[in-house]
């Protein structure tokens, strides 16, 4: 029987892979890919759970993941790997959904199995409300983007929801703040994007504002873990804001918010 391309929330719960599925399977094809000299991380609440496994019941108790739990692997790749990827991905019992194939113009590629409902593949770069460039970032971790790249992917959603503000306040909490990314959120490399675009600015700081206020509603939290997280976010803020703005971000910072500061995102599905 031929596969066929559900998105994941069409599919019974019954039939739903077991959380393990998708986490064995997000190291078992970045493990194989390296293999053939293709370079792809684990990006999104898998790589949260690879990274911090003594976290993984805190999050369950956040209340953030919901019955199915994963609803796909997401992976940042490069560019130059784009070719051997569909060879690479049907090698494994996957195919490519063609039409999302077309609509992204090469950006990014979707796969699907009977294992696991679906797998994006990102190239170079995530562009959504603002652009995360994963060139040259991808090998700082064996198996998942880095916490800097983590982070930024939380940061740059102007309409964030509830589900990445628990996101965030499971990195920050489990994560230490320092200028360089070794097993650590790399403000130095974060403040530097920052300095260079407002835009970007603008949501980040903002998001981290939000992010204090809603950790009252998480009742998986406790105080001590709240008072955490908030010191992190202010000394975050901090390191920000110390770090010299360029002329670009001066010019925009006049501005403001009376310009469209950031791009509008409309998904393929």
């Amino acid at each position: 029987m031929p596969l066929q391309f559900r998105l994941p929330k069409d599919i019974p719960l019954d039939e739903y892979p077991k959380p393990e599925a998708y986490l064995e399977e997000g190291r078992h094809l970045t493990d194989e890919a390296q293999k053939q000299g293709i370079v792809m991380r684990v990006m999104g609440p898998i790589a949260l759970h690879y990274h911090f496994p003594d976290y993984v019941d805190l999050y369950t108790r956040m209340e953030r993941l919901g019955d199915r739990v994963f609803t796909d692997i997401d992976y940042a790749s490069y560019g130059k790997h784009r070719g051997k990827l569909v060879a690479f991905f049907e090698s494994h019992g996957y195919e490519l959904e063609k039409r999302a194939a077309m609509i992204s113009g090469g950006t990014r590629l979707i796969f699907f199995s009977n294992r696991i409902p679906m797998i994006d593949v990102f190239f170079d770069k995530l562009s959504y409300n603002h652009p995360i460039d994963y060139r040259g970032r991808l090998e700082i971790h064996p198996h998942c983007v880095s916490l800097a790249d983590l982070m930024l992917q939380k940061l740059q959603i102007v309409q964030i929801n509830d589900k990445d503000l628990k996101d965030a306040m499971l990195l920050l909490l489990a994560a230490p703040i320092s200028d360089n990314d070794w097993n650590s959120i790399n403000a130095k490399y974060i403040a530097k994007l920052f300095s260079e675009d407002w835009g970007f600015y603008h949501t980040a700081t903002t998001n981290l504002s939000r992010i204090k206020e809603a950790m009252a509603g998480v009742k998986a939290l406790t105080d001590e873990q709240r008072r955490v997280i908030a010191e992190k976010i202010d000394h975050f803020l901090k390191f920000i804001e110390e770090t010299p703005k360029s002329g670009k971000w001066k010019s925009r910072a006049k501005t403001g918010t009376s310009k469209p500061w950031y791009n509008e995102v409309a998904d393929w599905a």
